[in-house]
């Protein structure tokens, strides 16, 4: 080998080594970035755990949040629950809550199970449960169980409530005929109450009353029944005439909307038979075209009005009846 190539090698090794060095440093230099930036969000986490909130403004809000928060969207826990055993733990004080102690109580209402199919779930424990463990005498289980009762009819829309009689007995009937829904499909009771208020406008819209078409399900070509046509509103603005499905009863409307989307692939394909919060089933049903309404910037919008809507009427509690582990 002649001196000029063995000099060229060198060269060469030298420069790989120093690319090297320069490549190892971004690399040290990165990692100590992102070791500071887990630090300051952990140490910001920590502190918002630990720190005292004053939730007396909006503690129907903060509950709510919470509820969702430790379930994980795995499993739906009950705000009225978690402010139940507070309302005891703080005195009534609601001025200084700590989402630390908040998130340790309702941890206690979670448990896995193994279902049939051998797939680990998570299951809700009842109330009786917990305030068992959370170290409450006699005074203070029955004093929890009667600030439960007196959460019995509270909401987010309790203020602005109208109708609320009539739209009371419309949530009665639907919810009562949802859980046979979810039982057989998997359709979350939240969902199919907050889209049968969605689409029939409490069972007041002409769809609803005439053919009662409680889901706005159109009458496509897989359909054998009766056919109505309705004039309706696809977009933002957008008015047309469509084919609706008619049918007998609202129960018979349940029963096929849980068959409408099981025999849809795209609903499974979204992941809407896999969720189990209202909230990740809300997005399927928005992802797999449900329904393509969108706001004047034309963003789709289904999936927040359902979820808000859920939330105001505290429909989200009618999953967790169907979560919770029998006893």
């Amino acid at each position: 080998m002649g001196k000029k190539k063995i000099k060229h090698l060198g060269k060469k090794r030298r420069r790989n080594k120093s690319i090297g060095r320069f490549i190892q440093k971004i690399i040290i230099l990165l990692g100590t970035l992102v070791s500071l930036l887990t630090f300051i969000y952990l140490d910001k986490h920590i502190k918002e755990l630990y720190k005292g909130v004053n939730v007396e403004e909006s503690p129907i809000k903060f509950y709510i949040d919470m509820a969702d928060e430790i379930g994980n969207k795995e499993v739906q826990l009950s705000w009225k629950e978690l402010m139940a055993i507070d309302m005891v733990r703080y005195e009534d004080d609601l001025t200084n809550i700590k989402k630390k102690d908040v998130i340790d109580i309702g941890k206690k209402f979670i448990k896995s199970e193994v279902n049939e199919q051998g797939n680990k779930i998570k299951k809700v424990r009842s109330f009786e449960k917990v305030i068992d463990e959370v170290g409450f005498d006699d005074k203070q289980k029955k004093l929890a169980k009667k600030h439960l009762e007196e959460l019995k009819g509270v909401c987010l829309a309790q203020n602005t409530l109208k109708n609320q009689d009539e739209k009371s007995k419309f949530i009665k009937i639907v919810s009562e005929l949802s859980y046979e829904n979810y039982e057989k499909y998997k359709i979350l009771p939240s969902i199919t109450v907050g889209q049968s208020i969605l689409e029939s406008s409490w069972g007041e819209s002409d769809l609803s009353k005439n053919s009662n078409n409680i889901f706005g399900v159109k009458a496509d070509t897989s359909w054998n029944g009766n056919v109505v046509e309705v004039n309706t509103s696809e977009n933002y603005d957008d008015k047309i005439v469509a084919k609706f499905r008619k049918y007998d009863s609202i129960k018979d409307s349940i029963n096929d909307h849980g068959k409408f989307l099981t025999e849809n692939k795209r609903y499974e394909e979204s992941g809407l038979f896999t969720a189990t919060h209202y909230t990740t089933q809300a997005q399927a049903l928005e992802d797999a075209g449900y329904a393509t309404k969108k706001n004047e910037d034309g963003e789709l919008i289904y999936a927040d009005i359902l979820i808000d809507l859920i939330k105001k009427y505290n429909l989200q509690l009618l999953d967790r009846e169907v979560q919770e582990i029998k006893q």
